[in-house]
């Protein structure tokens, strides 16, 4: 009898994370509309990317002080850690120190939103717009961003600019 490889196992591991996330939506979706189960999802999904991002920061040796912020390219790698967790590959610019571009080249939420068909239900770029903003209000208040590229828009990857003001 064969085992798993490493690699075959965190395919599966990757996908659970999604599965899991559709299967809960499907079930609330069900019992409480499309509505509560839209809401719902978007908080539980804020508050997973705040514990993702707080334990990266640990495991990065970033302390993530409310009063003195990382830097953007920080906050980006951050950020980048956090997309690497579900699959999603992603990679950012630095234009100056105060402004970058930060790209989303695959991302295993869009495909299985395309695959189930629910493109013209679920608005994948409000809820992507959604939980980035949080996120990173949550690290630097003083960051804006604004989505110049998207997938759902026919681009061949999402992209964001994020700038700081001070």
């Amino acid at each position: 009898m064969k085992e798993l490889g490493e690699e075959q196992l965190n395919r599966l591991r990757l996908g659970a994370i999604t599965a899991i996330d559709g299967l809960w939506f499907m079930a609330v979706e069900k019992r409480l509309g499309f509505e509560a189960a839209f809401d719902m999802d978007l908080e539980v999904w804020k508050a997973y990317g705040m514990v993702q991002l707080k334990r990266l920061s640990r495991a990065l040796g970033i302390p993530l002080e409310g009063e003195n912020p990382p830097d953007l390219s920080t906050i980006n790698l951050l950020v980048h850690s956090l997309c690497r967790i579900d699959g999603t590959e992603s990679d950012w610019e630095m234009l100056d120190a105060d402004t970058s571009v930060f790209r989303v080249h695959r991302c295993p939420w869009w495909e299985n939103l395309r695959s189930s068909g629910r493109t013209g239900v679920i608005n994948c770029e409000l809820v992507d717009n959604t939980l980035f903003a949080d996120w990173l209000n949550r690290l630097d208040p003083s960051i804006e961003m604004e989505i110049t590229r998207s997938l759902p828009r026919g681009h061949a990857h999402c992209e964001w600019v994020l700038r700081r003001h001070v």
